[in-house]
């Protein structure tokens, strides 16, 4: 159920594409705000805290943790030079091998997050149900924006919409293989450790969304509003998990 509910994310972005036409790089930049403003305060509220928070008999090395939540932030760094920041919703006018070098960066990404929702039999308990089921959230909230983006990027380039669909298709598949090869690789014994590196990811995400400032550096009214509806919707979904 849970790789269905990964693709299902893409799947409505491109209807919301083809339904609404939403490929108005200004629309789409509001709609990153509010999840900007959602994965920042999932992160900031549970995430980051149960990543500290141990079980009996386990030790965690906070600096460790540290060092892990600092490699997933450069680490998004890199990938933004493969991707072009498509994930935090910069739109650019692509053609030929430009595009396929943005999949191949939002691909890399979305692996590479989905690598933390594996799930080890061994290590299952009711506490990290509820950082699990958080972080496949905010994989999808995320996931939703830059599949927009990249369709309405690929269809704007002059591709045909088949073959823009079967680029789609690709990062719809990457979040559901990660998941998949973590679970049964034996990665998922290292949770903590590939959450750590997708909160880094989720910081400079977040962050780069919400620091970004428009001309004269002002913040528009909309995409204040979204922050804010993302800030409480983010908020209220800790305290009603709770």
């Amino acid at each position: 159920m849970e790789y269905l509910i990964l693709i299902s994310s893409i799947v409505l972005g491109a209807a919301t594409v083809f339904g609404l036409h939403l490929t108005d790089a200004r629309r789409v930049k509001v709609l990153n705000a509010f999840t900007g403003a959602y994965l920042i305060a999932l992160v900031m509220l549970h995430l980051l805290p149960d990543l500290y928070e141990v079980e009996p008999g386990v030790t965690v090395k906070p600096l460790i943790i540290g060092g892990f939540i600092l490699f997933g932030f450069f680490l998004q760094i890199a990938m933004d030079s493969i991707s072009m920041g498509i994930e935090h919703g910069h739109a650019h006018e692509i053609h030929g091998r430009m595009a396929f070098g943005i999949l191949a960066g939002l691909c890399i990404h979305a692996f590479v997050e989905a690598l933390a929702l594996g799930q080890s039999p061994d290590h299952q308990t009711a506490h990290d149900h509820a950082a699990h089921h958080f972080l496949l959230v905010s994989v999808v909230v995320h996931n939703y924006p830059i599949s927009i983006a990249l369709l309405g990027m690929l269809l704007q380039s002059g591709m045909r919409r088949s073959s823009a669909l079967m680029c789609l298709g690709l990062f719809a598949i990457m979040a559901p293989i990660g998941m998949f090869v973590s679970s049964f690789t034996g990665l998922a014994d290292y949770s903590r450790y590939l959450m750590a590196i997708v909160i880094g990811i989720f910081m400079h995400i977040s962050t780069t969304i919400l620091f970004e400032s428009e001309d004269h550096h002002r913040f528009p009214l909309g995409k204040m509003f979204a922050v804010l509806v993302g800030l409480f919707l983010g908020v209220a979904s800790v305290i009603f998990e709770a």
